[in-house]
């Protein structure tokens, strides 16, 4: 039991950290079009590289990640500043 415990903490003290910081990598659109608004390059990066989802999804499976994964990356209104090639996702 406490192996378990422990596995599960160790789990959720990097998804802490990442929220502390601010979400991680990840933000809403709106919020990457104001940082972009306020000179933030990655943001404005990712908000010009703006995908549909099927886009996304495809790019997404052609890298080999799992397809939960995808989903999860590639939903509408969602931008990733902070990937290797900054995106935002549309509708």
């Amino acid at each position: 039991m406490r192996f378990v415990l422990c596995i599960v903490i160790a789990a959720l003290l990097p998804v802490s950290a990442l929220a502390a910081k601010g979400g991680g990598g990840t933000m809403s659109l709106s919020r990457a079009q104001a940082a972009a608004a306020k000179g933030d390059q990655k943001a404005a990066a990712a908000v010009a590289t703006t995908t549909n989802r099927d886009a996304c999804m495809s790019g997404c499976a052609n890298r080999g990640i799992s397809k939960n994964k995808c989903v999860s990356a590639c939903r509408p209104g969602l931008c990733d500043p902070g990937a290797e090639q900054p995106y935002c996702v549309s509708k």
